[in-house]
């Protein structure tokens, strides 16, 4: 696989699996926007990664459409136009709200806004671009957690299944490809203040994973460029499991 003289963003790219995908793209040569609601992490994940010329942070809030819409627009202006967009950015937190009957409504709003509406605001802004560049590819990052009915998260990661499919409808004729991602356990610095690496494993096999594994970062991040990349120009509409075998659906 080659991303060179292709641009991608990454939302919620400073740490975690946003970070493994900006730091494969840049490696296969992208050009990458770190698109993060903390851009001093965003900032430091430029310097650290070591691929400075082919990295920019800008501060982007996924649940405003139009910080949605500058950050396309820095993409554009920075390295030329726009070729991939990786949904990533999501709120861990959620996983802790599990009453969909007594969350606090604003709570529920928040959750929801950038956990399912922001990976459609992300598109809406990117898609201008995409079609300047004759079409290109769209990652969205759903979880095995829409399966497992855990509340809001649950709720928002189905949404994010369904956007998914339609979005690939959509703009097929556009050239525009979009799949979806959906990870089981991952120890990423977001999930350590939740759960430990071993109640991961041991959460993962009472869900019915055949294995005590836990993914890393860049374990789901490979299977998300692969689905970015040429490699899989005939794969469209796709939520593709990444998760060793605990969900089995057919």
């Amino acid at each position: 696989m080659s991303f060179d003289n292709k641009v991608a963003i990454v939302t919620g790219g400073a740490q975690g699996m946003g970070r493994e995908y900006v730091r494969l793209l840049a490696e296969q040569g992208a050009r990458v926007v770190i698109a993060d609601i903390n851009l001093d992490i965003a900032q430091n994940a430029v310097e650290e990664l070591g691929f400075r010329d082919q990295l920019l942070a800008v501060r982007t809030d996924v649940g405003d459409l139009a910080s949605c819409e500058a950050c396309v627009k820095a993409a554009e202006e920075h390295f030329g136009g726009l070729d991939y967009l990786v949904n990533n950015a999501g709120l861990l937190s959620a996983a802790a709200f599990p009453s969909l009957i007594d969350i606090p409504i604003e709570k529920y709003r928040q959750i929801t806004e950038v956990m399912l509406n922001g990976q459609l605001w992300m598109a809406r802004a990117a898609v201008p671009a995409l079609r300047k560049r004759g079409g290109g590819a769209i990652l969205n990052v759903s979880s095995i957690g829409a399966y497992q009915a855990t509340g809001v998260y649950s709720l928002t990661k189905l949404g994010v299944n369904g956007l998914t499919i339609n979005l690939s409808r959509e703009l097929a004729k556009e050239h525009i490809r979009v799949n979806a991602v959906a990870p089981g356990t991952v120890a990423t610095e977001g999930m350590q203040p939740l759960m430990s690496v071993d109640d991961m494993a041991k959460w993962g096999q009472a869900l019915g994973r055949p294995t005590d594994r836990v993914a890393t970062p860049d374990m789901i991040a490979r299977v998300g460029v692969f689905l970015l990349s040429d490699a899989a120009s005939y794969v469209r509409g796709q939520i593709v499991a990444v998760d060793d075998g605990q969900q089995i659906r057919v």
